[in-house]
């Protein structure tokens, strides 16, 4: 009867409290640093990274940071910057320039550009935009900076090539899906534009015509409430709600926990080669040769398995993966 007892509570315990499985880093990837308040960073929130020559651009809920690779750390806000408001959640570099914006749920925000030296500020009407509710930035391969806004479509920056406009824009008049834009992506010839209800691709203009393809739940795409579009010359990533969207051979399919995933809502894309990384509210995930990585998260080491924002660097032989969470920013370095 002894023995029966101890049985009987060992198999309780299991059951009731089982073993913590541990996750693993993939190969050849390891966790360099995570950067946090006591680093200098403005708050603990990333929202967006973007990577320059000299410095690390960080979005957060409360100011930019900017983070030089020489170590030295500063804060751009209302009180040293035009950035009138403390959220930033959207950055893009563009050659030597850094363009992001600041917003608020009620009075916007606008768009604003450092050269390096000074500052310029672009508002809505006046400055060809069609909104101050920005939401993304994209820079393509021929460097144009798109910028998605919160319901009023895309503006693309002409100003270098037009003297007498800073933007041109697309909208659903246009033959654009929708106009609330949630991300930007492209590769040669098109640019992938992620909305609330689907996807549109923008091809140029043939004479007065726009040229675009729009996929959404009507046309049979698998889910249309599009988080981020990642895009190289074979395939096409899509994060959504609902998993993980593939286009590939002219046809959609959709990926989701069942193959994987460590959740179907996911949170942001980058690739990094022909892998790509994936971000969600579980952790940190490698897709590599059609294979699912186990999630990297708060076993791991990173402050957070909540995932807000990837930015891979390949400027050296190393990949850098910046990774930004709800309790501060991780550095990954890939062999």
């Amino acid at each position: 009867m002894h023995w029966l007892k101890v049985i009987l509570i060992f198999l309780a315990a299991f059951f009731l409290f089982p073993i913590q499985s541990f996750a693993v880093i993939p190969s050849n990837v390891s966790l360099e640093k995570v950067f946090t308040q006591k680093d200098g960073l403005s708050h603990l929130s990333v929202l967006a990274v973007a990577v320059g020559s000299d410095h690390i651009f960080i979005g957060t809920e409360r100011n930019l940071t900017v983070w030089g690779k020489d170590g030295k750390v500063t804060i751009w806000g209302p009180n040293n910057s035009p950035l009138k408001l403390q959220r930033v959640p959207a950055l893009a570099v563009r050659g030597k320039e850094l363009w992001t914006t600041c917003r608020s749920p009620v009075s916007g925000g606008g768009t604003f550009r450092w050269d390096g030296l000074q500052w310029q500020a672009f508002e809505e009407i006046k400055d060809d935009m069609q909104s101050n509710y920005i939401t993304c930035f994209h820079v393509d391969d021929k460097d144009m900076l798109w910028i998605g806004s919160e319901d009023q479509g895309v503006n693309y920056y002409v100003f270098e090539t037009n003297p007498f406009r800073k933007f041109g824009y697309l909208a659903s008049k246009k033959g654009l899906l929708e106009n609330r834009i949630s991300c930007l992506a492209s590769r040669p010839g098109e640019t992938w534009i992620g909305t609330l209800s689907g996807i549109s691709v923008y091809r140029g203009k043939d004479g007065e015509k726009y040229l675009f393809t729009n996929y959404s739940k009507a046309t049979g795409l698998p889910a249309d409430h599009i988080i981020a579009i990642a895009v190289n010359p074979e395939r096409v990533y899509v994060a959504t709600t609902m998993g993980l969207m593939i286009f590939e051979n002219n046809a959609w399919r959709l990926i989701s926990i069942a193959e994987g995933l460590a959740d179907n809502w996911l949170t942001c894309l980058a690739l990094d080669g022909n892998d790509l990384w994936i971000g969600t509210k579980k952790g940190l995930q490698l897709y590599r040769g059609g294979k699912f990585e186990p999630p990297i998260d708060y076993r791991d080491g990173l402050p957070s398995s909540h995932i807000q924002c990837i930015t891979v660097d390949r400027s050296s032989l190393t990949s850098k993966i910046y990774v930004g969470t709800d309790r501060g920013l991780v550095v990954l370095r890939r062999q």
